[in-house]
């Protein structure tokens, strides 16, 4: 996947977002899950284990609703 963005989570994990063809592609820590929104894939990637530096479910939740609505956006321009 070539990622047109890439960050950490509130937990310090690796995320790579990618947006091809009408796809998206997310990659956290070697999970790499597609999906036909970006919050569908980055949610998938992401997945809902228990944070390794304390960081909250909806804490994680939020954010990565936030970053998914900023990335669909500016594919859209």
């Amino acid at each position: 996947m070539a990622a047109a963005w890439q960050t950490y989570t509130p937990d310090g994990r690796e995320l790579a977002v990618g947006h091809e063809d009408g796809r998206w592609t997310a990659n956290c820590d070697g999970k790499q899950c597609e999906g036909a929104t970006a919050l569908e894939a980055i949610a998938a990637a992401v997945g809902h284990e228990d944070a390794s530096i304390g960081t909250s479910e909806p804490m994680i939740a939020a954010w990565v609703a936030s970053h998914a609505a900023r990335l669909e956006a500016e594919a859209a321009d």
